[in-house]
């Protein structure tokens, strides 16, 4: 097996480049203590790039079809930034005893039902009443319900 390798000019852009990306990596690195640590953080890591990967099963992305490039831009930014949700809803309901039955769709339906309604006069806004297990998924996520 034949190893190729690339001669760098220490003086030039792509060594200064390459360096700091290798330092930037071997930074990272280097903050995760142990194994078990470094495999949490991989699996996080998988779970987001395979769901990526499967946009167009999920989260409507079926059709990428758009006039611009700017709003597929767009379009695949705000998919990401909804996986990122995703994953962080099925570690929050993970970490939770009462919880680590429930899919995120089961998450997300209970929570469809929550309503809030803005009265006039002296009731102002009202949430629909909670249900023990919407009460607990909310517990989980350290968001308090107003009474």
């Amino acid at each position: 097996m034949q190893v190729w390798r690339r001669n760098i000019k220490r003086t030039g852009n792509e060594y200064t480049r390459r360096t700091a990306l290798s330092a930037a990596t071997a930074a990272y690195l280097n903050k995760l203590k142990d194994a078990k640590e470094a495999l949490c953080v991989y699996r996080g890591k998988d779970v987001v790039e395979n769901c990526f990967d499967d946009l167009k099963n999920h989260l409507d992305m079926k059709r990428l079809r758009v006039h611009t490039a700017e709003a597929m831009d767009s379009r695949l930014f705000l998919q990401f930034i909804a996986l990122i949700y995703v994953s962080e809803i099925r570690k929050t309901t993970k970490g939770h005893d009462k919880l680590k039955y429930l899919s995120v769709r089961d998450v997300m339906e209970q929570l469809e039902t929550i309503t809030q309604i803005k009265c006039s006069g002296r009731y102002g806004e009202v949430l629909t009443e909670a249900s023990p297990l919407q009460r607990k998924i909310f517990d989980a996520f350290g968001v308090a319900l107003p009474t």
